[in-house]
């Protein structure tokens, strides 16, 4: 197959993979660009005041340097959307910037042409322009420094930062700036300005000084303009793009991947996510991706990838030796100052990458803005001319050695990306991160006349659509769902779009779109389809998701019916699903050992009895409203039976048969109330259920009813069952373990709690008879 031109080489015989030879191919697509740019200028170039000092003079005498000090503030921070002040962080001196004013007019006329040459140097693009905008004065005296740190992007537009250092004699106070295990370092002049400019994702530092005051003036970068970053025009070496489109078509066709994830050298924010504003090298690598996947037919768009890798690792100093280190580092987007970064990684040397993980965070959709997508991607469909490991960890932890375990070293990166993939796999690559709007997509198709279309689109869904169902929690997704199964008028299709759903994700708004279903595809496949839905994960299961389905199953029969003719028998299927569940959870509840986990349950499936007796009414169905009524006429189940009257308005009782159910409820607590008080005497205890040997023993201590202590050997296997059951069943017994001989003994005892349940019962019995039998009176009266 051939896309754009380009002809797969595929089974040439070459085994190199072809996202190495991407990564290989854009290694040498840059042909400038650092990380960062410095240069001098003469210092008579600037003039500027400061309130409360009057003209400076360059360079700076240590007298002008101790007045800017007297009128300065310590220099603080940003962590989250916090700011801080800790000098064990940032210790330094700032000058608040209304108190400087700058001659503007000869400062610009060495400034402009000193950032034309820095856009040169970072590898900026022609058409673009750094505007430097004011930030700070600072003033570092003895003793004074700036641990490791990075800049935030503090404007959508800024890619950097600008530091002035005026000449000043001082000794130590050194600016290292890293990015990618490179270096750079700045002195600074004694005579003259030094201008450094770098990447705001670059860390950098300043370390102590430890004689005399470094005083600099602080600017953040802006960019301006349009990079060719967005520009697929852009020239080329043709056999160089060729090659490049070949690879990245031998990519998907390879192994019918589905996507390629290219992983830039810089780190950006959300808020700085641009192709206008890509630094460095990827602004061209940027750029000739872009125009050899036209030559592929491949559409690409610009993300945000979190890296996780894990490595074997080793402390570097042995004092650490069987310890364990754990940081997070602080956010990036918070609007003060800078952000400082840890040095964990700087203690460990790694050995091994034991695995990567990389997740897609969010992407920069056709119109500008950023769509999160959390969406996993196999190491086999990334790559990066610069592997993460030579970059800085936002995130570390060591752990070290655990028994099983060697020492291990995880990181965590923030990278910029170029995603790609084939314009035919469109659809279906951009429904994992928004299915939703995939739905959108084709019912759009539909509407305008594009059936076939949107029927050949929506297969392409096939092979991710139940895995991205299976793993969205969107709210409204099986609505749009039903609505574009409805319009494709394919009953294959409709099929694969509908499965992977559970029937509690139907909500009462979606009664229209099942009965549109109804009508295209027959009753049988609905509810075929439907029934389905009721197995999959999560149905049988406890959760909000069922339980908010149950509750509003009333309200969604009446829709059906509602809606057309079909929608009674749709409603009944709901139903009797609905009552399957309901006899399901009923017995799982009175089985349980345990009296207060037992009552709670039966107490909380009388939602379920509440909302199926009003929909069995609502539908006139006869059976399943007996086969309630039946169920809930069982005096072990009386927890629920008492609970569904409560939740029932008392109107209703007759038409819906709780009237059988009060009076059956009546007469049971009748004979609890005239149930003899237990003798002081009889100790027996309803035994739990019996599973093993040990427990036949338990059980029938329990049941004597002269029998209250018992001493049992018994080996360590046996007494921790016996506790777990005893625990598990809420029984009134004390169970020590006396720890003398061999085996140990267990003594068991029954408590006085046995008689205490009983009394609290009966009053409980009292209280609920007085209720129902307030209820008949005032029957009686009304009539």
């Amino acid at each position: 197959m051939d896309r754009g031109g380009v002809r797969s080489t595929s089974g040439s015989g070459r085994d190199d993979a072809p996202q190495h030879r991407i990564a290989d191919l854009l290694v040498g697509t840059s042909r400038a660009g650092s990380f960062s740019a410095m240069r001098t200028v003469p210092a008579d170039r600037l003039q500027l005041e400061v309130r409360g000092v009057g003209a400076l003079r360059l360079p700076v005498p240590q007298a002008q340097a101790r007045q800017l000090c007297a009128i300065a503030r310590p220099a603080r921070f940003g962590k989250g959307e916090a700011t801080l002040l800790d000098r064990v962080v940032r210790d330094t001196w700032e000058v608040p910037k209304s108190r400087v004013k700058i001659e503007a007019r000869g400062w610009n006329a060495t400034l402009l042409p000193a950032l034309e040459l820095f856009r040169r140097k970072l590898g900026l693009p022609e058409g673009v322009r750094l505007r430097p905008e004011f930030h700070s004065m600072l003033v570092y005296a003895p003793g004074q420094f700036f641990v490791p740190h990075q800049d935030s992007e503090k404007d959508d537009a800024m890619v950097g930062s600008l530091v002035v250092m005026l000449p000043s004699s001082f000794e130590g106070g050194v600016l290292d700036i890293h990015h990618g295990g490179d270096v750079k370092t700045c002195r600074g002049s004694k005579k003259a300005i030094s201008l450094v400019a770098f990447y705001s994702d670059c860390r950098h530092q300043i370390s102590r000084v430890r004689r005399g005051y470094r005083i600099v003036l602080t600017y953040n970068l802006l960019l301006d303009g349009h990079s060719i970053g967005g520009n697929a025009d852009a020239d080329f070496d043709p056999l160089q793009l060729h090659a490049l489109a070949t690879a990245v078509l031998e990519h998907f066709q390879g192994a019918k991947r589905r996507r390629l994830v290219y992983l830039l050298d810089h780190e950006y924010t959300t808020r700085g996510l641009s192709w206008v504003r890509l630094k460095g090298p990827d602004a061209e690598r940027a750029a000739m991706l872009q125009a050899a996947a036209q030559l592929a037919d491949c559409e690409t768009v610009l993300a945000l990838a979190d890296i996780h890798e894990t490595w074997s690792a080793y402390e570097a100093r042995e004092r650490h030796r069987y310890g364990r280190w754990h940081y997070r580092s602080w956010d990036h987007d918070f609007d003060v100052d800078d952000e400082p970064a840890e040095t964990l990684d700087e203690e460990y040397e790694v050995e091994e990458l034991i695995e990567s993980e990389v997740t897609l965070d969010s992407w920069l959709d056709s119109s500008g803005r950023i769509d999160k997508v959390a969406l996993p991607v196999s190491d086999l469909d990334v790559c990066a001319s610069r592997p993460s490991g030579d970059l800085h960890p936002y995130e570390s932890q060591y752990e070290g050695y655990m028994g099983n375990w060697g020492n291990t070293l995880d990181r965590w990166y923030h990278r910029g990306a170029i995603v790609l993939w084939p314009n035919d796999l469109s659809l279906a690559v951009r429904a994992e991160a928004a299915p939703a709007h995939a739905l959108d997509v084709l019912i759009r198709q539909v509407r305008n006349g594009q059936l076939a279309g949107a029927r050949q689109a929506a297969a392409t869904l096939a092979p991710v659509w139940e895995q991205t169902v299976t793993r969205t929690e969107a709210m409204g997704l099986l609505g749009k769902a039903l609505r574009a199964a409805s319009a494709l008028e394919d009953p294959g299709v409709a099929a694969m779009l509908l499965r992977p759903f559970q029937l509690e994700q139907l909500r009462p708004r979606d009664a229209k779109a099942l009965s549109a279903l109804v009508e295209c595809y027959g009753e049988a496949w609905t509810g075929d389809l439907v029934a389905s839905w009721s197995v999959r994960r999560g149905w049988h299961g406890s959760g909000s998701g069922r339980e908010q389905f149950v509750a509003s199953l009333p309200a969604f029969c009446a829709a059906l019916i509602a809606c057309a003719d079909s929608g009674s028998t749709l409603a009944t299927r709901l139903l009797r699903l609905s009552w399957t569940w309901a006899v399901g959870e009923l017995e799982s509840a009175r089985h349980d050992d345990a009296p207060s986990r037992r009552e709670v349950a039966l107490t909380e499936a009388a939602k379920t009895f509440v909302a199926v007796l009003a929909s069995a009414a609502l539908l006139g169905n006869v059976e399943v409203r007996d086969g309630a009524v039946a169920a809930l006429s069982d005096e072990a189940v009386l927890p629920c039976a008492l609970a569904t009257l409560r939740q029932t308005p008392r109107s209703t009782w007759p038409s819906i048969g709780l009237d059988i159910v009060a009076s059956r409820c009546a007469a049971t607590l009748d004979s609890l109330v005239a149930r003899p008080l237990r003798d002081r005497d009889n100790w027996s205890i309803d035994p739990p259920s019996r599973c093993c040997d040990w427990c036949d023993v338990l059980v029938e201590f329990a049941a004597d009813p002269r029998r209250r202590v018992y001493e049992w050997p018994l080996r360590k296997e046996g007494r921790a069952h016996i506790h777990a059951r005893i625990g598990g069943s809420e029984l009134p017994i004390r169970h020590e373990t006396r720890r003398k001989g061999s085996p140990y003994t267990l003594v068991l005892t029954k408590t006085s709690v046995l008689f205490d349940r009983e009394e609290d019962e009966r009053r409980q019995a009292e209280a609920d008879l007085s209720w129902i039998r307030g209820l008949r009176r005032r029957r009686r009266g009304d009539l």
